[in-house]
This record gives C-alpha cells, sequence and structure tokens, in this order.
C-alpha cells in the first residue's frame, strides 16, 4: 500500500482534489514525497507543514512561510527558515537553547541575524 501512495505522490497527472486526500492521510514519507511537488498550492504547503521532513525540504525551497511555523513546536523547521532568510529573527533567541551543537553550529551560520555580543570579563 506504502509503495502505491508513493507512487500517487509523484504522479505529475494526479489531480488536485487528490493530494489533498494524499496529504490528508499521509504518514511522513508520503508527505515528504509529496511535498516534493512543484505544483502544490499555497493550502497545501501549510498543510504538509505538519510534517517534519516536508517542512524543512519545502522551507529550503521557499515554499514555507513563517506564518506556517510553531518554532517552539517545529524548531528544525524554524531553523531551515532562518537559514534561507525566511524565518524571524526572534526564533534564534528560541533555538540557542537547543543543545544540539549542529543547531548552534547552523544557527551561527545563518545570514542576517544579529550576533550575540562577547561575554565581559571583569577583574
Amino acid at each position: 500500500m506504502q509503495h502505491a501512495l508513493l507512487g500517487l505522490a509523484e504522479n505529475t497527472a494526479l489531480p488536485p482534489e487528490l493530494i489533498d486526500q494524499l496529504i490528508a492521510t499521509a504518514d511522513a514519507d508520503v508527505a515528504e514525497a509529496v511535498a516534493c511537488r512543484s505544483d502544490l498550492s499555497r493550502v497545501q504547503v501549510a498543510a504538509l507543514s505538519r510534517f517534519e521532513g516536508a517542512a524543512i525540504r519545502l522551507a529550503h525551497e521557499g515554499r514555507l512561510a513563517a506564518d506556517d511555523v510553531d518554532p517552539v513546536a517545529q524548531p528544525r523547521v524554524a531553523l531551515a527558515l532562518l537559514e534561507e532568510r525566511s524565518g524571524r529573527p526572534e526564533w534564534a533567541r528560541l533555538l540557542t537553547a537547543d543543545p544540539l551543537v549542529e543547531t548552534q553550529e547552523k544557527l551561527a551560520a545563518c545570514p542576517g541575524l544579529p550576533r550575540p555580543a562577547p561575554a565581559c570579563h571583569t577583574m
């Protein structure tokens, strides 16, 4: 069954209403396959944003808006939007609390974010 759904997701002749049904019943794998489509509507993109992998792909492709993302619930997606200069700068403060080194490195490399001031040491 999964193989058939993945095949449908890749079918360029699939009508929009069937794409909607795929999204409504999708698991993470099907959602990522659907996210590869170039013919998604704004509503379909927003619906796919509930799946982290699909949302990250859509963010990097410039098809996901900051309004579609909760940075607390989806920090990896928020980071992807920041990497693309589409996220909200205030999200950086939330993401600095993430203990993963990879998150900190990606956050530090995000263009356009203010850099934290160096710590002052007094003697």
